[in-house]
């Protein structure tokens, strides 16, 4: 337990920048919700679009912002090797568009069961929820697994055979730990939006998140 923790907050430490920077990005876009008229007016339009669109707007914003866009960017920073620049971004595109759906029908879970209201009891509940439930049993182990088998080039037989109880036990814990610190405060933020926003501005995160570590790592291109 106490080399989970140390080497939790020992990746957490290499994230304190980006985070600082992700939560000053996503809480900027809160103010000018509430305080600057022009942009609420143009973020009110989205739910306009998202009803139109229904459950495909979940499914492609997020394919869009989670997998799209940072696959270009890992593109142009050459960290993609030719043979797996298709299969790469067909696997961003499904795992986004699938994480993308369970992630709006949280929140609209979430604001069932404690409401809508942007007070700090409220926004608490929601972020523990968020982290200590979602996170823990869902997000944290799906995406681990899903990185995984992508890292051994989307074969089954690799991945299992490398598979561990270290995995379960070690890797998940950590990931978790070094994500906490991030994404707590930046989902606090993102709970004190009304829900129709709180997608939208998910969406935005998540990619600002993806091009920023993408920019702080060394461009490395990935072996065949």
């Amino acid at each position: 337990m106490h080399l989970i923790f140390k080497t939790g907050l020992t990746a957490a430490k290499k994230n304190i920048a980006p985070g600082l920077l992700l939560q000053g990005f996503a809480l900027t876009i809160v103010l000018l919700y509430y305080f600057h008229e022009p942009t609420q007016l143009a973020l009110l339009k989205i739910p306009e679009i998202q009803q139109q669109m229904g459950v495909w707007f979940p499914l492609l914003a997020t394919a869009f912002f989670g997998g799209v866009i940072p696959h270009l960017f890992l593109l142009f920073r050459k960290k993609i090797a030719p043979g797996r620049r298709a299969s790469t971004l067909l696997f961003l595109i499904g795992f986004w568009a699938f994480l993308g759906l369970s992630v709006d029908l949280f929140y609209k879970s979430l604001s069932l069961l404690f409401g809508n209201q942007p007070n700090v009891a409220t926004i608490i509940k929601k972020v523990l929820v968020d982290q200590l439930v979602f996170s823990v049993f869902w997000a944290a182990p799906l995406t681990t697994l899903a990185m995984f088998w992508k890292d051994h080039g989307f074969s089954l037989m690799a991945t299992r055979k490398d598979l561990s109880r270290k995995f379960i036990t070690m890797d998940i814990p950590v990931v978790l730990i070094a994500l906490w610190g991030v994404w707590a405060p930046t989902m606090a933020i993102v709970y004190s939006l009304p829900l129709a926003l709180q997608f939208p501005l998910f969406n935005i995160v998540l990619c600002f998140w993806s091009l920023l570590l993408t920019t702080l790592k060394p461009a490395e291109t990935q072996a065949e």
